[in-house]
């Protein structure tokens, strides 16, 4: 029962609330590493993300972010560190200015196999700093399902939605939602692509515009050990 909801909710997503829509297409370049330090349980993230609006004409933000990472046994892990990131006025509805964001985050990450389908789940809290000296929180939960197809080839559903966490308020109980549709090819041993199409969904803070902003995802992901003289 429990991978039948999970795989629903990836699959479904939130359903769009009716109301004022801008629509945009984006591009985001992505790279994600998880590089463990020898053979200790400990390990450093490296992320960095270029978003783009209008495909690849203008900036949407820029995201680097920097984490510590730790694994409990196989099916758990923790995360946490540390994210910048550079906001741009885009959309028929933009923001006044561009801003910068500050934000601590940790991670519980839960990886479970059913046969073939790996699934991860992933609980986020976020301690976010923002333009004119705002505090606020926010909790995020990723449910991804990864199914092999052919060899080296397969897909990936998933689905991650952002919730508003006190004191931070907010119009609408959810502020954003990303449903993700992508193909995922192993290109060595070590390296990995994925690209394909994300639906994501921004409530504005007014209240009354709802951004549906199709993307086009390629990923990067390495999972490359660092190995150093002396490090077990």
């Amino acid at each position: 029962m429990y991978q039948i909801a999970v795989i629903t909710f990836i699959i479904g997503g939130f359903c769009p609330i009716l109301g004022q829509t801008d629509k945009s297409s984006h591009f985001w370049g992505q790279y994600f590493g998880d590089h463990p330090i020898g053979t200790s349980r400990w390990g450093v993230h490296l992320e960095g993300q270029w978003r783009r609006n209008e495909f690849v004409n203008n900036w949407q933000n820029l995201l680097l972010r920097p984490a510590v990472n730790f694994k409990i046994n196989k099916t758990f892990d923790l995360t946490a560190g540390y994210g910048l990131v550079e906001s741009y006025p885009y959309g028929s509805f933009p923001a006044k200015t561009r801003g910068t964001e500050h934000r601590l985050f940790q991670d519980l990450n839960v990886r479970l196999k059913f046969g073939r389908v790996k699934l991860q789940n992933r609980f986020r809290s976020e301690n976010r700093w923002l333009p004119a000296n705002r505090y606020e929180n926010r909790f995020r939960y990723l449910a991804r399902a990864t199914m092999p197809v052919h060899g080296k080839t397969g897909i990936v559903l998933a689905n991650e939605f952002f919730m508003p966490t006190p004191p931070e308020t907010f119009p609408r109980r959810f502020d954003q939602n990303r449903l993700m549709f992508l193909v995922s090819r192993q290109l060595l041993p070590h390296l990995r692509l994925e690209a394909g199409y994300m639906l994501q969904t921004v409530w504005q803070r007014n209240g009354r515009i709802r951004e549906d902003n199709h993307t086009l995802i390629i990923a990067l992901w390495s999972d490359q050990p660092i190995k150093f003289s002396g490090v077990h």
